[in-house]
């Protein structure tokens, strides 16, 4: 079935800018040890989607999750169970097509329909089919009315749940004219700045990267969810060997998913990583015991900045080469302790970097308050550029690298240029420049989550 009526009243415009919000919610309890408790927003769950505000015929919803991840725009119906606030009233509504179950990958699933109605974004506005759930599994909610109200899915049509066309929120606007391109450009900054974060639709803009760098692209390699082919990972400059079964799940490669926690690692990968860094001394060296040093690299325990002096520039270096979108080119995105441990903006620091029995990478929440990226969905390619906090901005105090460095093919043919080193990666540079940001010493944000749940309360270590 095509509905032809969804692609009416919609002017063309050229790019729709939407403010998006990081997820910093906390509530605090002191527990009988002294030890601040945090329970991170979702109770005992850490909810850590990036947020955005939509309209949907009448009806305003907030805090509705930013997945590219999934596909498809799923908002709460007025039948829905386990849920307090806003919601679509589907009584007396058309439904397109059978009612249909689906889930994600934290477990949590949700049972509803599909209808249609007029869809604001950003103030600009088109018809487009959406999920209104009718039930969700009550232990392991998708949306619980205040801190989420829905989620906005932005992966390509191919894993939506319905197969009238145009399938998804997003290919709706395309197809209408109200995005001019079949891109979007997601810029998200951390819990420490006062920076603005952006969802860009339609357009890139350089301006939102951090002093307007260029981009570096990376193949997509199956439009289903945006699957890229990771070639190498490095620890600290030196090659790690990569699992026999590498990257056997998602369709052959690994994944960019916004709504995803965090920088997921095969268990081979990130055991070396965590005793990098353990080797390294930059742990033991600010204060932490070895069970406190455990407790941050495995169980997703903050720290006090107030009591814990982490010497950051001692820290390994994480670099990950993917396939790039020219030709036998790559790109390498290289982290260092200011990128990959991240503060919450209320004094805290985390590990946002986990293992997984997948044998694929999810670059996720991570990553992407790191980058500037752009989803160029019809040139089935993801750029990467420098992220927020530049020199102009009076939050940032430490000055540190965020490396993007292009290889070409060994033809020579263009790209960028390369910082090249001994093994063969690019570091810290961007088309031939060195990429400097400014940041706080506890610059990253918290755990952002997917709806890829994370059930545990984080232990915060404060020292009386």
């Amino acid at each position: 079935m095509k509905i032809r009526w969804l692609l009416l009243l919609a002017p063309s415009i050229q790019a729709v800018i939407v403010d998006i919000v990081n997820p910093r919610n906390f509530s605090v309890q002191l527990d009988s040890s002294g030890s601040l408790l945090y329970t991170l927003t979702g109770g005992p769950q850490i909810a850590g989607c990036w947020l955005m505000n939509l309209k949907v015929g009448s009806t305003q919803f907030r805090n509705v999750m930013i997945d590219t991840g999934s596909s498809d725009l799923v908002l709460p119906s007025n039948h829905l169970n386990a849920y307090s606030g806003t919601t679509y009233n589907t009584d007396g509504r058309f439904q397109y097509g059978n009612t249909v179950t689906s889930g994600y990958a934290g477990g949590s699933q949700w049972i509803g329909g599909f209808f249609a109605d007029g869809i604001n974004i950003g103030g600009s506005e088109t018809n487009a089919l959406f999920a209104a759930m009718f039930h969700q599994t009550a232990n392991n909610l998708v949306a619980d009315g205040s801190s989420t109200q829905g989620i906005f899915g932005l992966a390509f049509d191919g894993i939506s749940r319905t197969n009238v066309q145009p399938r998804t929120v997003f290919s709706a606007f395309v197809n209408a004219g109200v995005f001019a391109q079949n891109v979007f450009a997601f810029r998200g900054c951390p819990a420490t700045t006062s920076t603005r974060s952006y969802l860009e639709f339609g357009a890139t803009d350089s301006s939102l990267t951090c002093g307007g760098g260029d981009l570096q692209w990376v193949a997509i390699t199956s439009a289903s969810y945006y699957v890229v082919n990771v070639v190498a990972v490095y620890v600290g400059g030196t090659q790690v060997s990569l699992p026999n079964n590498w990257q056997s799940d998602y369709e052959g490669g690994s994944i960019v998913d916004s709504c995803t926690t965090l920088l997921l690692l095969p268990t081979a990968i990130f055991n070396t990583f965590a005793n990098a860094i353990l080797s390294s001394g930059a742990l033991s060296k600010a204060g932490m015991s070895s069970s406190i040093q455990n407790a941050f690299l495995y169980q997703y325990v903050g720290v006090s900045t107030a009591y814990f002096k982490i010497n950051y520039a001692a820290l390994p270096t994480f670099s990950i080469t993917m396939q790039g979108a020219t030709s036998g080119g790559t790109v390498t995105l290289t982290l260092s302790g200011y990128n990959y441990i991240q503060g919450d903006g209320h004094g805290y620091v985390y590990f946002p970097v986990a293992s997984t029995s997948s044998s694929s990478i999810i670059l996720g929440g991570t990553i992407f308050q790191e980058y500037y990226i752009v989803f160029d969905r019809s040139g089935a390619r993801v750029g990467f550029g420098p992220g927020c906090d530049c020199a102009s901005n009076r939050n940032a105090a430490v000055v540190v690298s965020n490396s993007i460095g292009y290889n070409p093919p060994p033809s020579g043919n263009s790209g960028g240029s390369s910082g090249g080193s001994s093994d063969g990666t690019t570091t810290g540079t961007l088309s031939g420049q060195s990429i400097v940001v400014k940041t706080s010493n506890a610059q990253k944000r918290y755990l952002a989550r997917r709806k890829y749940h994370i059930s545990l309360v984080c232990t915060l270590i404060f020292v009386f």
